[in-house]
């Protein structure tokens, strides 16, 4: 849409994990402070709180190598067959430990390399009209200082946001990231993932992130990127802009970048290198608590999203990478005001040689116990839409599909995009059909079509309908549960039709939600309490109101025990 018009079940199965201290605990453990905390506690994970047994095997849709954590404690797959696999307990330090002796930085919001304690960012507050630069530290223990956070938030004047201007690098390299000249947009304190603070990009936030310095070095085919955290949106949409990163230096040499969706918006995961701008891969990011990984070798690329992995075969040629940037487009181009990331990170890695499997699942496994994630999870939702789902006017990636992990444990993928019509819609399909795949429920939910009578679409009603209609049918073939959410009642939207349609079974989803109605609360588009000005997209009072919405017509086929 355009702008305008733990609970932890006890361990009983004989494996015996190692945990990580001082683990993240579950967010209603976690001190007080602003903002949203994801995820759910352990026990809305459909009985995945646990450690793993033979049988969460290849029926499953479990395969070697993959990793499984609970209550801090972190297993890997060491054989997989049908009625029979293997979990090891494995020793974890923290993220970056497993790249000990090639990072070239290491830095966010959590201890990224054991034993570090020192600063971890600056922080800039306005108190009393006043700018103030606090440096938040890593405390012995491991922790962020999180009382110095919350005496800023308190103090901080109404309607501003704790914004970081430097990310210290924990490597011992002294390769800081610095805010962006003039766009000091990623904030603090606004998202906390299991307890641990983020550095957190939204649309809202505007075009920004961080300058990788020079002194950044790195083999253009043997290098490693990583994420810890979340993303909220699995499809950025108009995408040639680096989401997450890119190295190099961008105008005056040869760049590597990694970004999602790219012009076509499909939702998949893409490269750009010196061999083509724009490589599309078969990964599509969870928007679930979860580590991310990009490396480079001679013979091509591999990526991870938790569990879930991708390669992109192809000489790399050698060469050098310096420098580069994290979470915007600062090439000068044209474009530069759309490059927003929506990352929510505690960490980031990047070392100058690409790890060995044993390594990235060493990596992964630190990132799992630390932020207590679980990539273990098989129940799939995916979103397809437009502004209204992917977040336009919200600061922090903070959308519906993004707060539902409030209510429940598993792998979300936010495919909306604004501005998107019916008919790029129908191209987010593959991207749902790729990750219903696996073994688990999967439930999508579908809402969209207002933006197909816009002049920039000039999409009939009718067709709006057929659109819909196939995208329906499409993911029903692919295993889905099919939630539709009517249209609302802003000026132009095709709710008569799409409710027609309904009626006469041209739509035929699984599930109807109309939050709409007149007795609903979201029914009044000039209630400027649940919307924003342009009657037309939900305000982050209204997307919680979705989000709650949503979740108690969908919630329960999410948490059922595989």
């Amino acid at each position: 849409m355009k702008k305008k018009s733990f609970c932890l079940a006890v361990l009983t199965l004989g494996i015996t994990g190692h945990a990580l201290p001082g683990h993240a605990a579950s967010c209603a453990d976690a001190p007080g402070g602003s903002g949203v905390c994801i995820p759910a506690p352990d026990s809305r994970s459909g009985g995945m709180d646990r450690a793993p047994g033979q049988y969460d095997d290849s029926t499953k849709g479990y395969a070697t190598g993959d990793i499984w954590q609970a209550g801090g404690q972190v297993w890997q797959a060491a054989s997989v067959t049908a009625g029979s696999a293997r979990w090891e307990p494995m020793v974890v330090a923290r993220p970056a430990d497993a790249l000990a002796g090639h990072v070239v930085f290491a830095g966010g919001a959590v201890q990224m390399v054991s034993g570090y304690v020192g600063p971890a960012v600056d922080v800039e507050t306005v108190q009393g009209g006043r700018r103030v630069v606090t440096t938040l530290a890593i405390l012995p223990g491991g922790m962020l200082d999180q009382d110095t956070l919350r005496t800023r938030l308190a103090g901080r004047d109404a309607g501003t946001f704790a914004t970081v201007l430097r990310v210290y690098d924990q490597s011992g390299h002294g390769h800081h990231l610095l805010a962006t000249e003039g766009r000091h947009v990623v904030h603090i304190g606004e998202v906390r993932i299991a307890g641990n603070e983020t550095l957190s990009w939204g649309e809202e936030n505007g075009p920004g992130g961080f300058v990788i310095p020079a002194g950044v070095k790195v083999p253009a085919n043997d290098f490693f990127f990583g994420s810890v955290g979340t993303y909220a949106s699995s499809n950025s949409g108009y995408a040639a802009y680096p989401v997450p990163v890119l190295l190099g230096s961008a105008g005056r040499g040869r760049t590597f970048r990694v970004f999602f969706g790219s012009y076509s918006l499909d939702g998949f995961t893409h490269i750009g290198d010196a061999a083509s701008p724009d490589r599309r891969t078969d990964l599509v990011i969870t928007n679930a608590p979860a580590a991310f990984d990009v490396y480079a070798t001679p013979a091509g690329y591999g990526l991870h999203s938790g569990n879930a992995a991708a390669s992109l075969s192809g000489s790399v040629a050698a060469g050098g990478l310096a420098g580069g940037y994290v979470g915007f487009n600062m090439d000068g181009g044209p474009w530069f005001s759309q490059g927003r990331n929506t990352g929510q990170w505690s960490g980031l890695v990047i070392a100058d040689h690409a790890p060995d499997p044993a390594q990235r699942r060493l990596f992964h496994a630190a990132a799992a116990a630390a932020g207590n994630y679980m990539p273990q999870l098989r129940p799939v939702l995916v979103t397809i839409g437009d502004s209204r789902s992917e977040g336009y006017g919200l600061s922090d990636g903070r959308n519906w599909p993004y707060l539902m992990q409030q209510y429940g444990r598993y792998q979300s993928y936010d495919l909306a995009v604004s501005g998107a019509n019916t008919r790029q819609m129908l191209g987010m399909v593959p991207a749902a059909e790729a990750v219903g795949r696996g073994v688990g429920p999967k439930v999508a939910v579908v809402f969209g079509g207002y933006n197909d009578h816009l002049p920039s679409s000039h999409i009939p009603a009718d067709e709006t309908v057929r659109n819909i209609a196939e995208i329906i049918r499409r993911l029903k073939k692919a295993g889905f549960t099919v939630a539709l959410i009517d249209e609302t009642s802003t000026g132009g939207a095709p709710r008569a039709a799409l409710k027609a349609a309904i009626h006469d079974g041209t739509l035929a989803p699984d599930i109807e939600i109309d939050p709409f109605a007149p007795d609903q609360p979201l029914y009044n588009v000039e209630n400027h309490t649940n919307w924003l000005a342009d009657d037309t997209h939900p305000s982050q009072t209204g997307h919680a109101i979705l989000a709650s919405m949503v979740w108690d017509r969908i919630g329960r086929l999410l948490l059922e025990a595989p």
